[in-house]
């Protein structure tokens, strides 16, 4: 009798704990949805990076945030953050998603979150921050139009810039955040055509008929025009279509300066002569540059690591003095003679064919050459790489000379290469030959290939996806329809890296870490993949200043009149006798079309 009160006791009191337990785990459950930040419904935020600190996310954001204004940084339950370009409805967000992609806008492993592991924004380009909120879902939806040109909210009004002091700035900001500590996108004329999206107190958040979205102050912004004066939006003009294009010759040198007056803290360099060219790099107050063409008010350039591309020539300074204070445009000619005056000015002339520093255009095919070239020797965690660093400058060299654009990467970061290659996928987009050569460490699992950076340390299972740049990646993005595609990897070393990583993968993985590089298939591209090796075999580096693989392209690529596919299987003959057949390049072709480097 006393043992079955016990036991009936017990057993209260296990229910007891049950319950008490369930209603702790309902508490934390209901804890975790409050704190989630979900738009609800079939939305969900376009995340495009994750970084392990707020500053490192913000730093992320803020370079999104000048063609998406809805950007906002959000603090994950797992201790990340998480950078969203904003939130919007399926299935219109995976048509944006797909079509940003493409475009090369945002990192091809984008993907959209219901927000179930967002606790709150911690900073967002529209000023709105905090937790789940109405203000914040209402700021940060993304509209289902093409990139750059936002729909109007429907209760959107239209409205003009009036007020201004024609004696002083005689300019409204058009900033990316409702407050003047945000950056300025653009500088609005009077009578600027207006359409009110959202306010945030005396701010509102405003579209400009080219679709660009900001904000605005308030007080200098009015339902009705001030007068009939053509609107006008700064910053630099477009120069006029029918501008000729010059080469300068010999090129001159200068150097970005007078950024004070722009509001940005860097000059935009672009794909062609005018704003409505895409954005390839951001030069910083101080850049050394080579002016190699000038078109209207634009000048063509070539930075340091041979990217080229096209700057406004009003914050370009000529690397001598100045002849003349009277004008922001540097002056472009001859020295002046020994009595020191100067020459008449020359009237533009059309293209040069030729000149020192350019190549003969005669000599090479029609179209836009771009190649990305990186070379990494330097390594912090291997044996330093002899070979790698004068592979890549001495093809550059020669590319250039057959009509490349060259975009260089030497002894790159992770986070450096993720830049370059970027910045190489935005140059490519109207490019009728993109090629790509890398020299440096590599490895395979599982038959894919991943280019290693020289700050990898690829100590466990994690590290090929934050420390390593898949190949195929970068292919799906060359391999464009209408586009020729040229990759060319002398990247099968030895790796001290890769068998530290399959180690690390234990028994069960371990066989997944193969020799060399897989062969990637070339699919239904226009294209040629080549690799310094058969796959699965090591390369070596050489004992000459070059690999023997790079010393045979070299001396092969700029023969006249060699089709491309003539030209590997001589390359692949004078490596095999320069390591008397120890190795023996390999390449495959899906070229629908012959391709001359030099006609």
């Amino acid at each position: 009798m006393h043992r079955h009160g016990a036991s009936a006791a017990t057993q209260l009191k296990a229910i007891g704990l049950f319950l008490v337990s369930a209603v702790c785990l309902l508490f934390l459950s209901l804890q975790d949805t409050r704190a989630a930040v979900m738009p609800g419904g079939n939305g969900g935020w376009l995340v495009v990076a994750s970084r392990p600190s707020a500053p490192e996310a913000i730093n992320t954001a803020r370079g999104f945030a000048g063609r998406f204004p809805q950007t906002t940084v959000f603090q994950s339950n797992n201790g990340w953050f998480a950078v969203s370009l904003g939130w919007m409805t399926q299935p219109d967000g995976n048509r944006y998603r797909a079509s940003l992609i493409s475009s090369g806008a945002i990192p091809g492993d984008s993907y959209f979150h219901n927000g179930q592991r967002f606790q709150f924004a911690i900073w967002s380009a529209t000023g709105v921050t905090g937790g789940a909120s109405q203000s914040l879902f209402a700021s940060t939806r993304i509209s289902a139009q093409p990139p750059g040109r936002p729909a109007p909210a429907p209760s959107a009004q239209q409205a003009y810039v009036t007020g201004l002091d024609p004696t002083g700035d005689n300019f409204l900001s058009l900033r990316t955040g409702p407050s003047t500590r945000y950056r300025e996108i653009a500088r609005m004329g009077m009578n600027t055509p207006l359409t009110i999206l959202g306010r945030s107190g005396t701010w509102l958040n405003v579209a400009l008929s080219d679709g660009r979205t900001g904000w605005a102050y308030g007080k200098y912004v009015s339902s009705t025009p001030a007068y009939t004066a053509p609107p006008a939006v700064a910053p630099a003009p477009v120069a006029p279509a029918t501008a000729a294009k010059r080469s300068i010759t010999p090129p001159r040198r200068g150097v970005v300066g007078n950024l004070s007056a722009t509001g940005d803290t860097f000059l935009s360099l672009r794909s062609g002569a005018g704003t409505r060219f895409a954005e390839i790099a951001r030069l910083l107050e101080g850049t050394d540059v080579t002016m190699l063409a000038q078109q209207g008010a634009w000048f063509e350039v070539e930075l340091s690591n041979g990217m080229r591309g096209w700057a406004y020539g009003r914050y370009l300074d000529a690397a001598q003095p100045r002849q003349s204070a009277s004008t922001d445009i540097p002056t472009i000619g001859p020295n002046k003679d020994e009595n020191n005056a100067a020459p008449p000015p020359s009237p533009p002339t059309e293209l040069t064919q030729s000149g020192p520093n350019l190549p003969d255009l005669g000599t090479l095919p029609e179209g836009k050459r771009v190649a990305l070239i990186i070379g990494n020797s330097a390594y912090e965690h291997a044996p330093v790489l002899p070979n790698p660093k004068n592979d890549a400058t001495d093809l550059m060299q020669s590319l250039k000379r057959l009509g490349f654009t060259v975009i260089l990467g030497l002894d790159q970061s992770k986070v450096a290469m993720e830049g370059t290659v970027r910045a190489y996928v935005r140059a490519i987009q109207d490019a009728d030959v993109a090629l790509f050569f890398y020299a440096g460490h590599a490895m395979q699992l599982s038959g894919r290939n991943y280019l290693i950076p020289i700050d990898a340390k690829l100590e466990d299972q994690t590290a090929v996806d934050f420390e390593t740049i898949e190949l195929g990646t970068l292919l799906d993005y060359m391999n464009a329809p209408g586009r020729l595609s040229i990759a060319l990897l002398d990247a099968c070393r030895d790796n001290p890296l890769s068998r530290r990583f399959s180690r690390s993968l234990g028994v069960s993985r371990s066989s997944q870490v193969e020799r060399g590089l897989a062969a990637p298939q070339a699919g239904g591209g226009n294209i040629l993949i080549g690799f310094a090796t058969a796959p699965g075999e090591v390369a070596l580096d050489g004992d000459e200043d070059n690999s023997p693989f790079t010393t045979a392209l070299l001396s092969h690529i700029e023969t006249p009149g060699l089709e491309i596919e003539i030209m590997m299987k001589r390359v692949k003959a004078d490596v095999y006798d320069a390591t008397r057949g120890t190795q023996s390049p390999w390449h495959n072709s899906a070229l629908r079309r012959e391709f001359y480097f030099r006609k």
